[in-house]
């Protein structure tokens, strides 16, 4: 639990006796103290395990697939960017594969979208075998190149903040965050909703009587389906989400590999919601851009070679290494671990 002066810095952020549950979310993990800005998340050593730092397969397959479109609908200089890198793990995997076509990173402008100056510097130490003047870091996407565009990210898009709305006794409550002095602690209330606007958007989602949405999400894909319709390009998004009506809320908190509370270990912790892809999805709709893929994890690795990668490494490999890559590719495609829960989104212009 953090000390009390600690827990103010946010408290003190916003003036308002409530505010809304995605501003808390957005100071636990944005603020100048967030868990984004000043903690290394990633890892097993920290608080989540991504696909990439699982196998090399993820990564490889990932890259042969942006191989194979770069060279089939652009073949050409374009920019080659990643949403949250992480520890660099999955471009160091795809720079890898690419080498096979030397062409694809001699015309990539390469742009690794990352706010965590801590995770930098483990991304600048590992890709230092990279010639760093190809690669610039940015901490916010800006489309300044006119350039085709390869984008993709892993496990990113779940981290933006969520708004809940919960249908109760013929009205619609929308959650709120308080703070208690006394007994240093944050804890939910309902607001019943009044705006109009907001009560008309609510009034599609009565019979699941719950409603999950994250505005500044979608509004975040829509400027990249803009930018895709207008300059050509593909975007590549797994993450864990559904496509489907939601029973309840997905919000959920980790700290050190554990499930907690979204309101303990304020800014020491992850808090990240399931994507909804079919509004991803519809916004893709909205832009005139094609679906390419709209698959669960396990179907888009095997169908792009995981199976064949993995006996091609296990003819090399000692009992001992055969064993960690069974695991490995089980973690990644089983339908009972990621398999199924995480969604490969696939749009393009091409």
């Amino acid at each position: 639990m953090l000390s009390k002066k600690k827990i103010n810095k946010i408290k003190l952020l916003n003036n308002k006796k409530n505010f809304r549950l995605d501003k808390f979310i957005e100071l636990a993990l944005f603020s100048s103290n967030g868990y984004y800005l000043r903690k290394k998340p990633v890892g097993r050593k920290f608080d989540f395990v991504t696909s990439p730092e699982i196998s090399q397969m993820f990564g490889e397959i990932i890259g042969v697939y942006l191989l194979y479109h770069w060279k089939e609908k652009i073949n050409s200089r374009f920019n080659l960017i990643e949403l949250g890198p992480g520890n660099g793990t999955l471009f160091k995997d795809i720079e890898r594969t690419a080498q096979i076509i030397p062409s694809f990173f001699e015309n990539a402008n390469v742009n690794l979208i990352e706010i965590n100056k801590e995770l930098r510097k483990i991304q600048e130490k590992n890709l230092k075998y990279f010639k760093q003047s190809k690669i610039r870091w940015s901490k916010a996407l800006n489309f300044k190149s006119k350039l085709p565009s390869i984008i993709y990210s892993n496990e990113f898009f779940d981290c933006f903040p969520v708004r809940q709305f919960l249908y109760n006794d013929n009205h619609w409550f929308e959650k709120y965050v308080k703070y208690n002095e006394k007994e240093n602690k944050y804890y939910s209330i309902n607001k019943r909703v009044i705006s109009k606007k907001i009560l008309n958007i609510l009034s599609k989602h009565i019979k699941q009587k719950i409603y999950e949405v994250s505005y500044s999400r979608n509004k975040y894909f829509d400027k990249i389906c803009k930018h895709l319709k207008k300059n050509r390009g593909i975007c590549i998004l797994i993450d864990y989400g559904y496509n489907e009506k939601i029973k309840n809320f997905t919000l959920q908190a980790i700290y050190n590999h554990k499930k907690t509370s979204i309101f303990e270990n304020v800014t020491q912790q992850d808090i990240s919601s399931h994507v909804n892809f079919d509004e991803l999805i519809e916004i893709a709709k909205q832009n005139k851009l094609k679906i390419n893929e709209f698959v669960s994890q396990r179907d888009f690795l095997i169908k792009y070679g995981i199976l064949e990668r993995k006996k091609e490494l296990l003819s090399k490999k000692s009992n001992l290494k055969k064993n960690l890559i069974d695991e490995e590719v089980d973690r990644l495609i089983n339908v009972d671990r990621m398999g199924k829960l995480f969604k490969c989104l696939v749009v393009s212009s091409l």
